[in-house]
């Protein structure tokens, strides 16, 4: 059983310090203005509240959407508890997906949406600005990206 507890003590320090880190962006930024941390504008804290996913999108009314992520938080909790005991790889990028979702969802729970706050900049890469983000959406990001490459790489390895 340690190794389940540990991997959600990990996912429980992530959700901790994004939650702490939105805190403090609700604390001392306020909506729409930026602070400037490196460069003018590669690197700001721009305090958004959004009420979507990913990319300020809205594909679902605020209330299916609490509902998808508490399922997700069940279903990914079950799963990681599967991983851990399979000491599969993929416990880390699920676990990063765990803390992710939660962070988020207990935003969506106490507020109707999510604090986003990190601002980024990356000259001609893709759009005209990276959207606003917080760690938890960085979980989530690093999670996926970790098990996409992992899934790949071990689908290829095993087929060579």
């Amino acid at each position: 059983m340690a190794p389940v507890l540990r991997i959600f003590g990990v996912a429980f320090v992530l959700v901790v310090l994004d939650q702490l880190s939105k805190a403090a962006a609700l604390a001392y930024l306020s909506p729409g203005l930026s602070v400037p941390v490196i460069g003018e504008q590669f690197f700001r804290l721009t305090l958004v509240e959004n009420p979507g996913v990913a990319f300020g999108l809205r594909p679902l009314p605020p209330p299916l959407l609490l509902i998808i992520t508490l399922i997700a938080g069940v279903v990914l909790s079950v799963f990681l508890i599967q991983l851990v005991r399979k000491r599969s790889p993929l416990r880390f990028p699920v676990m990063l997906l765990l803390a992710g979702a939660v962070g988020n969802l207990i935003d969506r729970i106490r507020f109707g949406h999510v604090t986003d706050f990190l601002d980024f900049d990356f000259p001609d890469f893709i759009m005209q600005r990276w959207p606003v983000f917080n760690l938890a959406d960085s979980c989530v990001t690093v999670g996926m990206i970790l098990l996409a490459a992992m899934t790949l790489f071990s689908a290829r390895h095993s087929s060579g």
